[in-house]
């Protein structure tokens, strides 16, 4: 926009008014000015540690954050709430080149994959990003809150004399697996909020009256659990499949958009081997046998077949459809093979990035998930993890559709639009 070289901007830095290490930051907007821009960004997320380790090579520093939520007053802007599991989605929904140059720099992951020219192997090419003991020597994550709050991406601006009491909350949740080595004990660091302000109140005023109504996509959370097994993975459950049918209500009366699903392994505890995690952790969207998977929107099946998408690899084409680009590697949605002669990371990362993910774009009444995978007698080769017969819970991630109506005296109302 042609603001940011207006003289009457300028970029202000601000500390939370409320911080309570691993476990919350509030920042306050300061009403005296008389706009902010929407490209805020959110810098030194980030932690120390009791010993030097590196980040969750998927998540980096942003699994810190459990949600983020944008007030004014007590009305509720927008919010994200399970980030950390989405963040690793989205994380590794980029090309393998920006995440190798760019991106894993600036949330401190550890994506980013090339070919080894002698062992002609996959291996990470990116630098790894160090969480120290110490605040100077620790690395520390960038993110641009339009991420995180879509409706900053459909908004020119955020007048104070429309939202009187702007405030930003973020609430960490430190996990033993931010860290690769799970012993390290964990203190955040202390956040700061850089925003550009505009200070020219004609300008704020001439743009207040062009601003009639605001739509953007709001990313919901809803979950479901898959059970264990009957036998545990015993040999009872030899190519028994197990299928769900799951009601979702959290969508109902809302128009959905795209939706994605993230499987996390229930026990985490099973990504861990000698206090060091596997791979990307618990963070990791798990793979199984032979899933199915199937969506009911309003009584009509979204998928040709009764079983609908069937197999990892026809999983993957629906998200890259869906979601484009994805970081991967071979391997990454499999399960049950050893990628050791082609990965150099091996089966730690086997299976790990399996997303179901798809375009749905209908007004839901009723919306059922019916899913399916097949049992495996299965030693735990993985530290004893046996995701196609363990307990999965499955997250769901919905965009819904939100319109933010201007009314009289700068009064504004927040719906879901039909």
């Amino acid at each position: 926009m042609s603001y940011y070289s207006d003289s009457t901007v300028r970029t202000q830095y601000i500390d939370p008014r409320i911080y309570v290490q691993n476990n919350r930051a509030v920042f306050q907007l300061d009403t005296d000015e008389s706009a902010y821009l929407p490209d805020m960004r959110l810098t030194f997320l980030g932690a120390t540690g009791t010993a030097q380790s590196n980040y969750n090579e998927l998540v980096g520093a942003l699994a810190l954050v459990r949600s983020f939520t944008l007030y004014d007053g007590k009305e509720e802007l927008s919010a994200l709430n399970r980030a950390d599991f989405y963040r690793g989605f989205l994380n590794q929904n980029k090309v393998n080149s920006v995440n190798e140059k760019v991106s894993s720099y600036l949330d401190c992951s550890g994506l980013g994959f090339t070919i080894n020219g002698s062992t002609r192997k996959v291996e990470k090419m990116s630098t790894d990003q160090v969480l120290d003991t110490s605040l100077g020597a620790t690395d520390s994550a960038w993110l641009d809150l339009r991420e995180v709050f879509p409706i900053l991406g459909q908004m020119t601006h955020l007048s104070t004399s429309v939202f009187k009491n702007l405030r930003i909350v973020i609430e960490f949740y430190v996990d033993a697996q931010i860290s690769n080595d799970t012993t390290n004990g964990l203190t955040t660091l202390r956040p700061l909020l850089a925003v550009n302000v505009m200070t020219n109140p004609k300008v704020v005023d001439a743009l207040n009256k062009k601003m009639l109504a605001v739509s953007w996509l709001e990313v919901e959370h809803d979950q479901f659990v898959i059970p264990q097994s009957a036998n545990d993975g015993g040999a009872g459950d030899q190519n028994v499949e197990q299928t769900l049918s799951i009601k979702l209500n959290g969508y109902n009366a809302k128009r959905l958009e795209r939706m994605l699903i993230v499987k996390e392994i229930a026990d985490s505890n099973l990504e861990i081997n000698g206090g060091v995690v596997q791979g990307f952790g618990k963070y990791s969207s798990q793979s199984v046998f032979q899933q199915k998977f199937q969506l009911r929107i309003n009584g009509r099946n979204i998928f040709p077949r009764a079983s609908g998408i069937t197999g990892n690899n026809e999983m993957l084409a629906h998200v890259a459809e869906a979601y484009g680009d994805c970081t991967s590697y071979i391997g990454s949605n499999q399960y049950g093979m050893d990628i050791s002669t082609v990965v150099t990371a091996g089966r730690p990362v086997l299976g790990q990035l399996s997303y179901i993910g798809c375009y749905i774009g209908e007004h839901i009444a009723d919306l059922q998930i019916d899913y399916s995978r097949t049992g495996l007698q299965d030693g735990g080769n993985d530290g004893g993890k046996k995701a196609t017969t363990d307990e999965l819970i499955g997250h769901c991630y919905g965009e819904v559709r939100k319109i933010l109506t201007m009314g009289a005296n700068g009064n504004y109302v927040i719906s879901y639009e039909q």
